[in-house]
């Protein structure tokens, strides 16, 4: 575990139950890639203080209220415990003991009003440009997470610790700098690799969104896996495939979301110096036609649906004692021509194969086929 070196809480007045406390530092890169911007919070904002571990979202009474004033670059909470209740002079009486052994942290819950990427220091991060305080709360260790409705950081976003008081992300998960590889994905398999008790903080490490109304503990409640396994690298035929599924009709992230998703993929891909797809309107095809990265892109997404849905039916027709029907097996098989016919092709060597007529309306048949089954093709490598 990470600890500061102070607590950054000071007893006003004991009798009263006042505090003032710093809650969050602006201007510096946090665990998640976030730098709040001077400016992102409002000055003189009334807040209520929560129960510890911000647990009055979850319906404990508030201990407290308080006024956000901005002095510099500190975010600090004037507050006044409510010292007519059990709850408040008890949770203002430890605060004062661990405060007195500068023990003991203060995180915020805020919504994010307005936010943009850039560089800071050399590194690819995001900007709140804006946020809306709801309330303070004192915590044991600040939960430094990251992006949505409800996310929590400590004064300095620190990373979260393990344990179920640690707040999860919502909705997109922020960019981060990690290894990449190009190497073959197989999504499934990434995922049933991951154990079933995995952590917020490790499940957040492999994917690229988490649902907002899901347990943050359950791993169907993320998606977008990109990561080879926890704290593993991310994988560049990953992030593309699932770019062109934001790119589909079948993508049903709110905007936002999948804006921010988008860059999270993205980013990994501009740090492998390779070009990202563009982000389009959802099911968007140009009048003119894709650029040639963005049509790959589309083909390998629906591809890689195509070997999920392939490896499932095949294992468990033999489960049965049965092989795959003449029909599906031909198709495939043409399609691994054509995949022998680019590799020729990427090699350099002259594509001596002419099309007949037919063959052309074959492809023809396979594209729709294939795009049909992208666009039911969920990002977890299950079907819709």
């Amino acid at each position: 575990m990470h600890t500061k070196s102070f607590s950054g809480v000071k007893v006003e007045d004991a009798a009263q139950g006042r505090v003032t406390a710093v809650f969050a530092t602006m201007g510096v890169v946090d665990s998640d890639h976030d730098v709040t911007r001077e400016g992102a919070f409002e000055d003189g904002r009334k807040v209520a203080i929560s129960a510890y571990g911000h647990t009055s979202w979850g319906g404990a009474l508030p201990v407290g209220k308080g006024v956000v004033k901005v002095r510099g670059k500190k975010a600090i909470l004037d507050g006044q415990f409510f010292m007519d209740t059990a709850a408040g002079r008890e949770t203002f009486s430890v605060v004062k003991a661990l405060a007195e052994d500068g023990l003991g942290e203060w995180s915020y819950g805020f919504d994010i009003n307005e936010y943009s990427f850039g560089e800071f220091d050399g590194r690819r991060v995001r900007f709140l440009d804006r946020v809306t305080v709801h309330e303070v709360s004192p915590v044991l260790l600040g939960a430094g997470v990251g992006t949505g409705t409800l996310s929590a950081k400590s004064r300095h976003g620190e990373p979260d610790r393990p344990g179920p008081a640690v707040p999860a992300v919502r909705k997109a998960i922020p960019p981060h700098d990690t290894p990449t590889t190009p190497r073959p994905w197989d999504g499934p398999r990434t995922i049933a690799a991951i154990t079933e008790d995995a952590r917020p903080s490790e499940l957040r490490s492999v994917h690229a969104w988490v649902d907002p109304d899901g347990d943050p503990e359950a791993k169907s409640s993320y998606r977008y896996p990109h990561h080879h396994g926890v704290d593993g690298p991310a994988n560049l035929r990953a992030a593309v495939i699932h770019i062109a599924h934001l790119n589909s009709a079948a993508c049903d992230l709110p905007e936002e979301d999948r804006k921010a998703v988008y860059e999270h993929l993205a980013e990994h891909l501009r740090a492998a110096d390779r070009q990202p797809p563009e982000l389009r309107a959802r099911g968007e095809r140009p009048a003119k036609g894709l650029r040639l990265v963005d049509e790959a892109a589309d083909v390998l997404s629906a591809l890689s649906a195509l070997t999920d849905r392939a490896v499932e039916v095949v294992t468990l027709r033999a489960t049965h004692g049965k092989r795959l029907g003449a029909g599906p097996a031909d198709l495939l098989s043409w399609i691994g021509d054509d995949l022998k016919r680019l590799d020729r092709v990427l090699a350099g060597q002259p594509d001596d194969d002419a099309q007949e007529p037919d063959d052309a309306e074959l492809a023809s048949l396979l594209a729709a086929s294939v795009a049909r089954i992208h666009d039911i093709h969920d990002p977890n490598g299950e079907r819709a």
